[in-house]
């Protein structure tokens, strides 16, 4: 054991999975590089895990639990204060909260030095004027306590940037994609035809994210529309569950392409629809990385997705996918015709896509970069918020 023997770090994460994806894995990677270097992790979810997913952890040594933020910040705070007395806990790393949550105070307060805040949530910045000057105000009061900050991507670095959290404290480590499980399977097209009715000419289409305003699901399906009305023999599988559901499905009706979409709900496995898929569309805007695109691209999926967020950094416009305008089914129905009509062109950009995620977002690249961030913490160093920071 090093200096960091028996020191404990806290991930404080507000979610809850029901089953297991790049994240889980992520989190379990993490909780073992932290281990071989002496420091003991803990994972706290914000509701209970299913069996299934504690016993994995479990199975690895990782302490799990759970603490309820929708109880209150000061059931939140108690809970916490015991968390840090029972498993001496010496860091905290906050992840999917607010920037401008409390947590970071808590823990202080809680007798925590070390505090790591992750930035992992999607969104863009619209304040302006003295709502700006306030919004920054709250961050560097809300994030003072915060030692390090951890961006996704450089967008969400630029966000945090804009809304008050100093530069210096930040560093860009990319999330990172279970490039062993997402993978390349020529035989997926063929298991899928047994299980959904698509024909083998059709071209097929799939988005895997959840039926919310910023996902914009409403932009795949008007584009598959166009397609349509082109002479495209389109079929789009849209996994992902969400209240926009209905309204959707209406609007797949009166388009006149209801028979054209299938609705996968909460699929387990989506990777065998990224392997069977002849492109993948995302539609999103504001994206602090884009998940499931980036599985998509591991899988071997050409994709076209939109010119927002980080999505820019993800997709090598061109080599790896098309980027289209945000928000305009028409440039994403041009982009899918062009990939429609080009077989070869989207063979070249599913295989340079795999590499692309393979050599920078890849898990382990990720745990690697996210390591050498917190390696002042378990070298013992301490850390301390300057007056300037405030």
């Amino acid at each position: 054991m090093n200096s960091g023997a028996g020191r404990g770090l806290a991930m404080l994460l507000d979610s809850s999975p029901q089953t297991w994806g790049s994240r889980e894995e992520l989190h379990l990677r993490m909780s073992m590089a932290l281990m071989a270097k002496g420091v003991r992790p803990v994972l706290v979810f914000s509701n209970d895990l299913p069996d299934e997913l504690r016993e994995r952890y479990r199975q690895h040594g990782v302490t799990v639990t759970t603490v309820d933020y929708e109880k209150g910040i000061l059931h939140y705070f108690r809970e916490l204060g015991k968390l840090i007395r029972r498993q001496s806990i010496e860091a905290v790393q906050i992840a999917f909260f607010n920037y401008f949550s409390p947590l970071p105070w808590m823990s202080r307060l809680g007798g925590v030095h070390h505090i790591v805040f992750h930035e992992r949530n999607s969104g863009v910045l619209r304040a302006h004027s003295w709502k700006k000057q306030l919004l920054r105000l709250r961050t560097r009061l809300a994030t003072c306590p915060v030692t390090q900050v951890i961006a996704i991507s450089e967008y969400v670095k630029q966000q945090l940037v804009e809304v008050g959290v100093p530069e210096k404290k930040i560093t860009v480590v990319y999330h990172g994609v279970d490039v062993d499980r997402f993978t390349f399977n020529a035989g997926a097209r063929d298991t899928l035809l047994g299980e959904v009715a698509v024909q083998p000419e059709e071209f097929l289409i799939v988005s895997a994210t959840a039926r919310v305003a910023w996902k914009n699901p409403q932009v795949a399906i008007d584009a598959c529309a166009l397609l349509a009305r082109r002479g495209v023999p389109v079929r789009l599988l849209y996994a992902g569950i969400g209240p926009l559901r209905y309204g959707l499905e209406e609007r797949c009706r009166a388009m006149g392409i209801w028979d054209r979409v299938h609705w996968m709900g909460y699929y387990k496995e989506p990777e065998r629809l990224f392997q069977a898929c002849d492109a993948y569309v995302h539609c999103s805007t504001g994206e602090a990385f884009g998940f499931s695109l980036a599985e998509a691209m591991a899988c071997g999926a050409p994709v076209v997705a939109s010119r927002s967020g980080a999505i820019e950094e993800l997709v090598d416009d061109g080599r790896t996918g098309i980027l289209a305008t945000a928000h305009e089914a028409s440039s994403f129905a041009d982009a899918l015709e062009v990939l429609f009509k080009n077989p070869r062109l989207r063979q070249e950009m599913g295989l340079r896509g795999r590499d692309r995620v393979r050599q920078h977002f890849s898990l382990d690249r990720c745990v690697e970069d996210t390591m050498r961030t917190l390696e002042i913490f378990w070298r013992g160093e301490s850390l301390t918020v300057s007056d300037a920071d405030i």
